[in-house]
């Protein structure tokens, strides 16, 4: 499954060449995890086979090597999803994203900082706080943070009460990025995976989700995009997860989603974006 980097206005998109589905986040959390990276010392590499092979494409900057910046920290803030929810142990993407970074020599940590119900621009209570809110403290508190990579907006969409503006989506996202950009941290945004099937699917969520999507793909929003829902969902029908990756509620992925969606991030993003102007 091939990827390749394109430069779309100073933005860096990944463009997957397949089709498929994620969705989004709603498990509750009591308290928040800690931040500690996403691999232990014990996990496991994957093997090379593997992993996608990778291009850039004629618009896009060479790579420079591993080692030709400082190492940094990769923060995740997301929900459930990231979080490993229905997933196997050491299955997200995330975990297996940072055993690649490992696994190629890359200096850089992950740091999966994912609570799961947790939204976008508002608080589920003290335990569960919003993206907005913990966004110092979790992504951009923690130590040599220079990527963030906001992803599992969902939640805003599918929880009640519902949030089907996606204006106002749009602006929490903008809000997002503006706050790290203040503190030289670059933001990666995902698509919002579609969640077709699970019990509080609307059509009006499902035309949010799209419009949102959208915004995101225009390269107008994040320094770098990773199209989780082109990755993701069904070719037979965008609305829902592909069958062999829904974990069964219709909103989660399996460990084979999981391992699509790490497939669907090349590591050079990181080191693309470490290594352009702020």
């Amino acid at each position: 499954m091939p990827t390749t980097l394109r430069m779309r206005a100073g933005v860096l998109v990944v463009v997957v060449a397949t089709q498929a589905a994620l969705a989004g986040c709603d498990t509750p959390a009591s308290t928040p995890p800690p931040r500690t990276p996403a691999d232990g010392p014990t996990a496991q590499a994957r093997t090379p086979a593997q992993h996608p092979s990778t291009t850039a494409s004629a618009s896009a900057v060479p790579a420079p090597k591993p080692d030709a910046a400082a190492a940094k920290s990769i923060v995740v803030i997301g929900a459930s999803v990231s979080g490993g929810y229905k997933a196997s142990p050491d299955a997200s993407w995330p975990s297996e994203l940072a055993h690649r970074l490992q696994q190629d020599g890359r200096p850089d940590q992950v740091v999966n900082a994912s609570i799961g119900a947790t939204r976008l621009l508002t608080d589920n209570g003290p335990t569960m706080p919003s993206a907005l809110t913990r966004e110092d403290r979790d992504a951009l508190a923690v130590p040599g943070a220079g990527t963030i990579v906001l992803t599992d907006v969902i939640n805003d969409i599918q929880q009640t009460p519902h949030q089907y503006d996606p204006a106002a989506i749009i602006a929490g996202l903008r809000s997002f990025v503006a706050k790290a950009h203040a503190k030289d941290v670059k933001v990666i945004g995902t698509t919002i995976p579609p969640y077709g099937g699970f019990g509080r699917y609307e059509t009006a969520g499902e035309l949010c989700r799209r419009t949102v999507n959208d915004a995101i793909r225009q390269g107008q929003l994040f320094d770098g995009v990773i199209d989780f829902d082109a990755a993701l969902r069904d070719p037979t029908d965008p609305t829902r997860i592909r069958p062999d990756y829904d974990s069964g509620d219709h909103l989660h992925p399996n460990d084979a989603g999981h391992h699509a969606m790490a497939r669907t991030i090349d590591p050079d993003l990181f080191t693309l974006l470490a290594s352009s102007p702020s």
